[in-house]
């Protein structure tokens, strides 16, 4: 038997009681608008004393007489508090906000400490990767979208065929020939262009990685965007039939006088769930507000249009209704950010909403066409050596990333949908200590591939000549996280979990002792015909960078310098703990392979910095000796941080420590990584070389150069500490051109043609000017490198190809 958490024990027998008669409720955006507003007015009355909110209140919700805030947390930002803490005293009198410092978070015992630089600091501008491609391709679509001068109304019903028992969901004749227009193509690509132009001047001006970008994108987008749209409401679709398919199945059930009186209660029971489901989906309280399947929100959500405050690409619990004579409604969706959705909605998983607690016991379950009983899974390839995701294509027997030979393939992937929950009256404090334990998560990743031109932009930390890091940076990546087990559960090479195929139900394995799920009231998996073992998983698009030390540490240091430079990151470019995400990966180097995740939609711009910056690196571990009690001038150590009592030993909160990295709390050491973090902070960044070592770039480059010219140009240029070529003797297909040397530099590709005396004949001149004009047409930049040039004078010519682009503050 499980040991009882003694917290628990005393908060439901003890603490519990002393709370009867407090009067609260919340203010979330997941409470439905109609509720919102009431407890707005109730509250502007002082019917309601207390309110509890999310950040919805920064969003412009005014109590007028407001005189006190509390909040629970330090906030992000200056701006963040100024904007919550403002709630309070906006008819001119005194007010009182109160700021709750948590001694087990980092961020909040940092400006406990430093409290002015929150409540009297400076209002950073807010950054935005204006070099995202789903980003910039949401606002393509919204400007082919105003063009075509339709309105998708206030439903998705008004938008799509829905009448019928079984109906088509799909787009309307009339709407569908007016989106497809010749004409709206026309105008929108020209006024797209414009606003992509202005984006491009941006891009130059910040030297600004851009590899997605090629002539003719434009264009692409908005003859692909009536389709885009088609695709972005396939969700709604998949929702909308099974709600109406349960809809009318149960009804059936619910009035079978064969069935026994049980079953048609829960049959009953089903069918008034379903029907609340389709009243959601057809957005019939919009009265109330904008809901989650309002059309322009739910679009943004999906990513077609841009919407920058709501959740992009959730999934959706379906919350049934309160009990009667409560004034709840009949139900509703709860939506979350689908990386936090696998863990916080997987099986068996409790969910705290309106004061009442749900147990998520079924799934949509996505069908295999022509089957009744069986759910569509996949099949995937993740490399053990470094973690890259691979379809299984026929003939992939290597790792695209690291060409480490690839092993079995995983089985039984389930794509994580909408799930359903049922009230749980009562829970124990055993089965909330065991399911405190979470859920063990795999990642996997894939740079987003642009055909020619590479995925990612790689870069290498270099300290007086000695490489430390390798960074590899990638817009718009693929981002895949599987659930494969408990983390408590008694055979850690059992992964999956149990599910009935026909039901769509999760399933307890008893024989296990409920190994999978910690739930006793689950149907067992012995006792049900039709199940199967699946691994749930969501997948998203992300900005990310992997990054790799050069030489192999053990799994401590590797485990804290991945927080150490997560940490750094965050307060580099103040960014909150939620917007930044770091995870281990595979190394079978023992060379601390880690990723880091943008979570913002479009993302923040902050990893992109890390390959575009010469100097963010060097700042970044700089900050992170700071945060870990060391002087980053001379690496001593403060032994704790400013006004703390106690000496710092390993790690603490106010260093390394914080409750999201507790399960890691055994491995961080704040010593092993003092002198990484000094060689790193003294570093300065190049981009290129595809993550190579600079000897072996410069043999690859000699095994494929044409010519001795060019390989006396790249001695030449490796033995003056230039930048060397990231290819050589690439074809661009489209501008039917051979360049000799390729620098994959952010923005844009670099030919470089090195020019011996053969060039020098009429018609070789002309061919060669021919070729560069088609390059630049095709969005590269051209440098010719002749054989009777002054090549020392290059690198002054062309500063951001041959470089070095060391700012001098990094070689002091």
């Amino acid at each position: 038997m499980a040991r009882v958490n003694p917290f628990f024990l005393s908060l439901y027998r003890d603490v519990a009681a002393t709370l009867a008669g407090l009067h609260a409720k919340e203010h979330t955006a997941q409470v439905p608008p109609d509720q919102r507003e009431l407890r707005e007015q109730e509250f502007r009355r002082g019917d309601l004393p207390l309110l509890y909110c999310s950040p919805t209140m920064e969003l412009g919700v005014d109590i007028a007489s407001l005189n006190a805030v509390a909040l629970r947390n330090v906030p992000p930002t200056p701006a963040n508090y100024a904007q919550r803490s403002g709630r309070a005293g906006r008819s001119g009198q005194p007010a009182l906000v109160v700021t709750y410092c948590a001694t087990g978070n980092a961020h909040d015992t940092y400006y406990f400490r430093n409290s002015r630089e929150m409540v009297a600091g400076s209002v950073a501008p807010p950054r935005l990767d204006l070099a995202n491609e789903d980003l910039v391709r949401s606002h393509v679509n919204a400007i082919w979208l105003a063009e075509s001068d339709q309105s998708l109304k206030s439903r998705i019903t008004d938008l799509l065929d829905a009448t019928g028992d079984t109906p088509t969901l799909a787009i309307m004749p009339q709407i569908w020939r007016a989106l497809t227009e010749p004409d709206v193509q026309r105008r929108a690509a020209h006024r797209a262009e414009a606003v992509i132009g202005h984006l491009q001047t941006v891009w130059r001006r910040t030297d600004e990685p851009v590899s997605w970008w090629y002539n003719g994108w434009v264009a692409d987008q908005i003859t692909r965007a009536p389709q885009g749209l088609d695709d972005a409401l396939e969700r709604w679709r998949s929702l909308y039939r099974a709600a109406l398919v349960e809809y009318q199945e149960q009804g059936k059930l619910a009035v079978d006088p064969r069935a026994q009186a049980r079953v048609r209660d829960t049959a009953s029971r089903r069918a008034a769930d379903a029907r609340s489901q389709l009243s959601l989906l057809r957005n019939e309280d919009s009265k109330f507000g904008q809901t989650d399947f309002y059309s322009y929100r739910y679009l943004a959500s999906e990513g077609f249009l841009p919407g920058y405050s709501f959740p992009r690409l959730p999934l959706a619990a379906y919350i049934p209704g309160g009990r009667p004579g409560r004034g709840q409604r009949d139900g509703d969706y709860l939506q979350r950010p689908r990386f936090l959705a696998v863990s916080e909605f997987g099986p068996g998983a409790l969910i705290y909403h309106e004061g009442a607690r749900y147990e998520v016991v079924r799934i949509q379950l996505p069908r295999t066409p022509g089957t009744e009983a069986s759910a569509e899974t996949e099949e995937a390839r993740r490399c053990h050596a470094c973690g890259y995701h691979h379809r299984p294509e026929v003939g992939t027997d290597v790792c695209d990333s690291c060409s480490e030979p690839l092993g079995g393939r995983t089985y039984g992937l389930l794509r994580l949908q909408t799930v359903f929950t049922r009230r749980r009256e009562r829970i124990s404090s055993d089965e909330e200590e065991r399911r405190r334990s979470g859920f063990e998560l795999e990642v996997s990743y894939r740079f987003h591939d642009h055909g020619e031109r590479p995925g990612h932009v790689a870069a290498i930390a270099t300290t007086d000549g000695v490489e430390q890091l390798h960074v590899a940076y990638g817009d718009s990546a693929t981002i895949r996280v599987a659930n494969i087990g408990r983390r408590r559960r008694k055979d850690i090479a059992d992964r999956g979990f149990w599910l009935d195929t026909l039901e769509g139900k999760w399933l307890s394995d008893k024989k296990a002792k409920d190994a999978t799920i910690d739930a006793d009231d689950l149907d067992a998996a012995e006792d049900v015909r039709r199940k199967a073992k699946v691994i749930p998983y969501v997948e998203d698009r992300r900005n990310i960078a992997v990054l790799r030390l050069t030489e192999p540490v053990d799994e401590a240091t590797a485990t804290t310098v991945r927080y150490a430079l997560e940490r750094g990151s965050e307060a580099i470019f103040q960014l909150e703990d939620s917007e930044l995400d770091s995870q281990p990966l595979p190394d079978p180097a023992h060379r601390a392979r880690m990723l880091l995740t943008e979570s913002a939609e479009g993302g923040a711009g902050a990893l992109r910095r890390l390959v575009a910056e010469p100097d963010a690196i060097a700042r970044i571990a700089e900050r992170a000796l700071r945060i870990a009690h060391f002087d980053p001038a001379t690496g001593a150590d403060l032994d704790h941080a400013p006004g703390a009592r106690e000496r710092c030993e390993r790690a603490c909160y106010d260093c390394l420590l914080s409750y999201g990295n507790q399960y890691w709390h055994a491995l961080i050491d704040r010593h092993a990584v003092r002198d990484i973090l000094l060689r790193l902070s003294r570093s300065a960044t190049t981009s290129g070389a595809g993550g190579r070592t600079r000897g072996a770039q410069r043999v690859l480059l000699d095994h494929l150069a044409d010519s001795s010219l060019e390989r006396a140009f790249v001695t030449w240029l490796d033995e003056r500490g230039l930048r060397l070529p990231d290819r050589a003797q690439v074809s661009v297909t489209d501008a039917r051109a051979r360049p000799d040397l390729v620098y994959d530099l952010p923005g844009n590709p670099v030919a470089v043609f090195v020019d011996g005396p053969v060039h020098d004949q009429p018609h070789q001149r002309e061919r060669d000017a021919e070729a560069e004009e088609r390059l630049l047409d095709a969005g590269w930049s051209v440098v010719r490198v002749r054989h009777d040039d002054d090549w020392p004078a290059l690198p002054a010519r062309f500063p951001s190809v041959f470089g070095p682009r060391i700012p001098q503050e990094a070689t002091t």
